[in-house]
């Protein structure tokens, strides 16, 4: 079984959730609050008759540990769940050097006590590639290594003590990170950048839900690798919208072609997307679910309005 928070993933994620189904009979997916047609493509593979259980929890900071956790334990307790596999919308299983077929892997190890077992990663680039292409991992075909960047896969029988961090980077049993259990010959391709301008929604967004949870977040630097193109955006957006090597996907002639085996055949329910709009309504979205926390919170803690007010009093000099 198949775990996954997404959030305005409309331009990969039926090809993710068909992908996914050959190597996984259920899919539970939490949505956090998509603006951009990716729930109605969830309603629609479900109505057709796909595996899927589908939540929603709208989360204006950062919350990953909590709800990765949740669905874990969703998966294992009320699916009964043998393993359930942590992925995100990005992420492909690529199972071409495998031995055998993952389920069989999967009970080989269980078998064996392993209760973990991890999957690296492999950043596949834009490239020069068919723009017309709508099926992400045929249009994105050029990797670079591995990564030592890995996300794994827990058995659900120990689901009641165990939590996944942030990421679902590792898991922790009781409070003790588990032993983990490399699958040899799978790896995950991630397709993290797919535009530009899904680019700067998921680092424009991602970074203040880290700031919207607090300065401890920001202190632990959590997400940080948004923070950078965040500032960049905010303060010389020139520099991105306007320069080359951000705005046009390079040629990557470096990297092979290698493309995974795409097992999810055609797409139904995906239209074009017109990316600069899709980013302005994933963003002024994102926006008003702070405003309307923010409002929430004044109307319901007068301790909050008290010290909003407080603020909006300061005037201070500055030149």
């Amino acid at each position: 079984m198949a775990v996954t928070r997404v959030l305005d993933e409309a331009d990969i994620i039926e090809a993710f959730v068909r992908h996914t189904a050959v190597y996984a009979g259920h899919h539970v997916i939490l949505d956090n609050g998509s603006r951009d047609g990716t729930l109605e493509i969830l309603r629609s593979l479900k109505t057709e008759g796909l595996g899927l259980t589908i939540l929603q929890n709208i989360t204006a900071s950062f919350y990953q540990k909590e709800l990765n956790t949740y669905l874990y334990r969703y998966a294992a307790r009320t699916c009964r769940a043998d393993w359930v596999l942590c992925l995100d919308a990005d992420e492909f299983i690529d199972d071409r050097a495998l031995e055998g077929e993952l389920t069989t892997t999967l009970e080989r190890l269980a078998a064996d006590g392993i209760l973990c077992a991890t999957v690296p990663l492999t950043n596949f680039e834009r490239a020069a590639d068919d723009p017309d292409e709508a099926i992400v991992p045929l249009r994105m075909r050029r990797h670079g290594p591995v990564l030592p960047v890995k996300k794994v896969f827990v058995q659900g029988r120990i689901a009641a003590t165990t939590d996944i961090a942030n990421g679902n980077h590792s898991a922790t049993y009781d409070g003790v990170r588990l032993d983990e259990h490399l699958i040899p010959g799978l790896t995950l391709a991630h397709y993290s950048h797919r535009s530009p301008y899904q680019r700067v929604v998921k680092c424009v967004r991602g970074w203040s839900k880290v700031t919207a949870a607090g300065s401890a977040e920001v202190a632990n630097r959590t997400s940080y690798h948004y923070r950078g193109l965040f500032e960049i955006i905010r303060d010389r957006p020139q520099h991105f919208f306007r320069r080359a090597r951000f705005m046009s996907p390079p040629a990557h002639d470096e990297l092979p072609v290698d493309p995974i085996h795409y097992r999810g055949g055609p797409l139904r329910y995906s239209t074009a997307t017109d990316e600069p709009m899709r980013a302005i309504r994933c963003m002024v979205g994102h926006l008003e679910t702070l405003a309307e926390r923010h409002g929430r919170l004044l109307e319901e803690i007068p301790e909050a309005r008290a010290r909003t007010q407080a603020w909006n009093d300061e005037i201070r000099e500055i030149t």
